[in-house]
């Protein structure tokens, strides 16, 4: 475990409804016979390496609490840059109307429409159990009324529904993890839903389609924002950059220096 000693403590403060802090001010603080075992329980999973985040069911993104289960993919810091670069995009837009592909929790989503309160946004998955819990964090956070939510692929739920040339942003943090590298990822992103993580072949095909489908929908000067595999990304820049519906493209790094987020504009 990375952070065992914090690990621990978050999972002892949820076994015992307390705030993480409690736990250095009460140190004294008897733990009763069946609050041990469910927090024993919760350290041998946390040893399997499940993530913390399914444990207590519950994880932070852009400041706001979601519920996370199984089903959804738990939000990594990295992808508030995402969130970050829409929310200033959108800071002047009198009522804008985004496109997010693969909500998964929904925390994207659900930030941008926090922060944007005339934003509407179009989220589509293609796991129903997911989308089943992003509808109930959109709720939590009073904003299902301003994000459709749309059970497919890609962009096919959206055909009819939403015209050509009226979004302003466009953004995905698409599952990039070729099956073949199974062995080599985190064994936690092995505890996380498959279709969130793993691609069918090449990671570039994912974001082609992505990029190709979805530029009929975003207006120009509109915006593209993708989440990168980090290390091994040129061949995703390179296939967005080869696009002529997209340019101005960006190459924006995390803190730990590598390739994170793709910004492009929409042509003319």
């Amino acid at each position: 475990m990375a952070s065992p000693r914090l690990d621990a403590a978050l999972l002892l403060a949820h076994v015992l409804g307390l705030p993480r802090y409690r736990l250095s001010v009460e140190p004294e603080r008897a733990v009763a016979g069946a609050e041990r075992a469910v927090f024993e329980g919760l350290l041998a999973q946390r040893e399997q390496r499940r993530p913390v985040s399914q444990l207590l069911g519950r994880a932070e993104f852009w400041s706001l609490e979601f519920r996370i289960t199984a089903d959804t993919l738990a939000p990594r810091p990295e992808t508030e840059m995402l969130a970050e670069q829409a929310i200033g995009f959108l800071r002047d837009a009198a009522a804008p109307r985004l496109i997010e592909i693969g909500p998964g929790s929904g925390c994207i989503s659900i930030a941008l429409a926090h922060a944007a309160p005339a934003a509407r946004v179009d989220a589509v998955d293609i796991s129903s159990a997911a989308l089943a819990v992003a509808r109930e964090n959109a709720a939590r956070h009073r904003v299902l009324d301003r994000i459709t939510f749309h059970e497919g692929d890609l962009f096919a739920p959206l055909a009819g529904v939403i015209a050509d040339g009226s979004v302003d942003v466009l953004v995905s943090n698409p599952p990039y993890v070729q099956r073949d590298e199974r062995d080599a990822v985190d064994p936690e992103v092995l505890f996380e839903p498959e279709v969130a993580v793993f691609c069918d072949g090449a990671p570039e095909a994912v974001y082609d389609r992505i990029a190709r489908e979805g530029a009929r929908y975003v207006r120009p000067g509109g915006l593209l924002l993708l989440e990168l595999p980090g290390a091994g990304s040129q061949p995703v820049v390179e296939t967005v950059a080869s696009q002529t519906a997209w340019g101005d493209v960006h190459v924006l790094p995390d803190l730990a220096g590598l390739p994170r987020v793709l910004r492009a504009l929409r042509e003319p």
